[in-house]
């Protein structure tokens, strides 16, 4: 599959977390139902963070977003809290600003070397087709977790 089908697909899921989130109440974004570890919200601000990860971070760039929003939300943490309206405002942004730079950098070719990454999964990321399809991946697995918790509320 090549990169632009990966991204489309990316942008897709995008677009499906923030109708979810456009959806439903502050208080249903923050639910942590029993059985589950996180919110709808953390996914979507975990696939943001991952996705900086798992490209700009291999490669030794800058993150587009503030670092400690990449640290809050990455593999392994939880939610540490209660999420207010701006911030849920913030992450629909993030959303779809991170997508896009995201898309021009690959446009303007700055994914050149990549730190070779091996995932939880033994899939070898050192490129950027290699990182785009695995954080599509990835993306969709979250989808399927929000999907998930959405039933529970």
């Amino acid at each position: 599959m090549s990169i632009e089908a990966n991204l489309a697909i990316t942008l897709q899921n995008r677009k499906a977390c923030k109708k979810i989130l456009d959806s439903l109440s502050i208080d249903q974004i923050n639910q942590i139902p029993s059985g589950f570890n996180n919110n709808i919200l953390w996914n979507c601000a975990h696939i943001i963070a991952v996705q900086q990860m798992l490209t700009y971070g291999l490669i030794n760039q800058a993150f587009t977003v503030d670092k400690t929003f990449v640290f809050r939300f990455s593999p392994g943490t939880k939610p540490d809290g209660w999420y207010d309206e701006p911030f849920v405002n913030e992450v629909k942004a993030l959303l779809f600003s991170t997508f896009e730079q995201l898309r021009e950098d690959i446009n303007t070719d700055i994914f050149q070397e990549f730190n070779p990454f091996l995932t939880a999964l033994k899939f070898e990321i050192n490129d950027r087709e290699k990182a785009v399809a695995f954080n599509q991946y990835h993306e969709a697995l979250h989808m399927g977790h929000i999907l998930n918790i959405r039933k529970f509320l």
